[in-house]
């Protein structure tokens, strides 16, 4: 089969689940500032995880094909603070916030 036309049948199949997928995004700070580039992200709904992590503003972008109740989970300086989230089909906005109670680091909605 010709290459181009592989292609051609890959990017059509994928097409839908890229269309409908929700996206999750948003920018994580502490103190009132980034938190900086490579923080990993992982969004767990059911049985599936999707990681992402932050670019250099603190930023991140996460497409879940699930719509629901899913756990936001920053891992952060051998910590993991978590809050639930909510995916919809469309894209949806999560600013978060860490803040340290005691020895721990808190996750919270901006």
């Amino acid at each position: 089969m010709n290459l181009w036309l592989r292609i051609v049948i890959i990017v059509v199949a994928l097409a839908p689940a890229i269309t409908f997928a929700g996206e999750i995004r948003g920018a994580v700070t502490m103190g009132g500032k980034s938190i900086g580039p490579d923080v990993a992200i992982e969004v767990h709904c059911g049985d599936k995880v999707y990681a992402a992590a932050t670019d250099k503003y603190g930023f991140y972008r996460l497409f879940i094909p699930e719509t629901g109740t899913c756990q936001f989970q920053l891992l952060y300086r051998n910590q993991t603070p978590s809050r639930e989230v909510v995916s919809f089909e469309d894209s949806t906005r999560y600013d978060m916030l860490v803040e340290q109670d005691g020895d721990k680091y808190v996750l919270r909605r901006k």
